[in-house]
């Protein structure tokens, strides 16, 4: 099965463009957030974060509030980094589970396997994957779209400054869709993708995989 991860910058709508993939072609999709948030129901998590941050980040229910949680850790570099201490290397030891197993499955009526995930380089997973995609948009449109969100410019500015700068993201990618235009457009640069590039490289592995 061919593996891809796929990402982009914040509100560069990585997303909404995979769902557009998976609306011409049948994938098996891992969402590393979704992952995520799963991640911090579980009870030794859940203490590791309340270690750090204190039991305000708890919600009424007792749970963790990720909102509290990223206002947190986003306003303050070195608290961030801890945090993501505890996160992250659990959090990347399940996706390169997740891949490892997809690649021992056999071929069938999906194409590939899909890790969508906002930090690929930051995490170093770009080796797990047979390709990786960036989605992109134009920095004042990311800009814009987050302010849309509710975000000041002093929030925008550390959100933007925990992630790789999204050129650099573009050099390193074997594959850039852009996403400054509306959602047809979209829905066309990554049809264009899927046929030219991505559909020749899954007949390849399902063939490599059939010897």
């Amino acid at each position: 099965m061919l593996i891809i991860g796929w990402t982009g910058g914040i509100c560069a709508g990585k997303t909404t463009a995979l769902a557009c993939l998976a609306e011409i072609v049948p994938l098996r999709i891992l969402d590393a957030d979704a992952l995520g948030h799963r991640l911090l129901e579980e009870p030794e998590v859940v203490d590791a974060v309340v270690g750090l941050l204190g039991p305000g980040v708890r919600d009424a229910s007792g749970k963790l509030d990720r909102r509290t949680i990223g206002a947190r850790v986003f306003a303050d570099p070195e608290l961030l980094e801890r945090y993501n201490a505890l996160i992250h290397p659990r959090l990347v030891g399940r996706i390169a589970t997740a891949v490892a197993e997809a690649r021992c499955e056999p071929a069938g009526v999906k194409r590939a396997f899909v890790v969508d995930a906002a930090l690929i380089y930051e995490w170093e997973l770009a080796v797990l994957f047979d390709a990786v995609v960036v989605v992109r948009a134009e920095p004042e449109l990311v800009r814009r779209r987050l302010s849309e969100r509710g975000l000041d410019a002093a929030r925008i500015r550390l959100r933007l400054a925990a992630q790789l700068d999204p050129a650099e993201k573009a050099r390193r990618a074997d594959f850039v869709i852009e996403n400054d235009d509306d959602l047809t457009a979209l829905r066309r640069r990554v049809e264009l993708l899927w046929n030219t590039e991505l559909a020749r490289m899954s007949e390849i592995h399902a063939g490599e995989r059939a010897e």
